[in-house]
């Protein structure tokens, strides 16, 4: 039977693995290098922030438009957690600048994932000095994308697998030019190679049961210690939470644009 989102079950088998794999993942960090979370209030950047929490110089940094709910998510939450936090409210033209300065990395992408690259350049440029971090490859791993709902196992696996993928051979690629461009250091503990392959080690029934998507996740999370007004966020994408995909979109459609 799933775990009921209000009250998960027992600790399961796999996740003393997980526990190690995600510590390991953080102890290589660069020492003298103060973290910074990519924060949005949610589950990923949630539970590194979490799982950092006694680093004092820990910063949790949060990026978005005026009145972006993200900006709300993420207050609500580093208060939560009593961690320090970094909003910067970013205005349309610096959206567009951003959109400009890596538009060599973007020119063949579509409006979502020119979107995802815009708002991430500007969450690595508007984040405090020091390594930065984010949450990519919890959806891939945990199925936490739209598009796995009410697929069959093997089919949802299949998905899962080209998902990650192309992130690691794409997606991820792109975006630490991106940060490097920057002069950021960029780090994603979730691709880390121990914690994918403790992930991919949880049995599929287990990492698709559940009423929410990455409900295995989120109770990890929560029996972590993780408040659930945090691990029980439902998903809303970096672009979408910052408020940055619906300005790209608005000014794309504009009838003076040239192209």
């Amino acid at each position: 039977m799933a775990d009921d989102p209000e009250t998960p079950s027992e600790a399961r088998p796999w996740e003393s693995e997980l526990t190690r794999a995600i510590g390991s993942a953080l102890e290589r960090l660069p020492a003298g290098s103060p973290p910074s979370v990519l924060f949005s209030g949610g589950l990923d950047s949630g539970l590194l922030a979490w799982e950092l929490r006694e680093d004092p110089t820990l910063l949790l940094s949060t990026i978005g438009l005026e009145g972006s709910p993200d900006l709300a998510a993420a207050e609500s939450a580093a208060r939560a957690l009593g961690l320090a936090w970094s909003p910067h409210i970013v205005t349309a033209s610096e959206v567009l600048s951003a959109a400009q300065r890596i538009e060599s990395e973007t020119r063949d992408l579509g409006p979502t994932a020119r979107a995802v690259d815009v708002a991430f350049s500007l969450a690595i440029e508007c984040a405090p000095p020091g390594v930065v971090l984010c949450g990519q490859g919890a959806d891939e791993l945990f199925f936490g994308y739209a598009h796995f709902r009410g697929l069959e196992p093997p089919v949802a696996q299949q998905r899962a697998d080209s998902d990650l993928e192309y992130l690691l051979t794409e997606a991820w690629p792109r975006a630490r030019r991106i940060a490097t461009a920057a002069g950021r250091q960029v780090e994603a503990p979730y691709l880390a190679s121990e914690f994918v392959q403790a992930a991919q080690a949880i049995p599929l029934s287990e990492r698709l049961a559940g009423p929410s998507p990455k409900q295995a996740l989120r109770n990890y999370a929560r029996r972590r210690g993780l408040p659930d007004s945090i691990a029980l966020r439902p998903k809303r994408a970096l672009q979408y939470g910052t408020g940055i995909d619906r300005l790209l979109r608005r000014e794309s459609a504009r009838p003076d644009r040239t192209t």
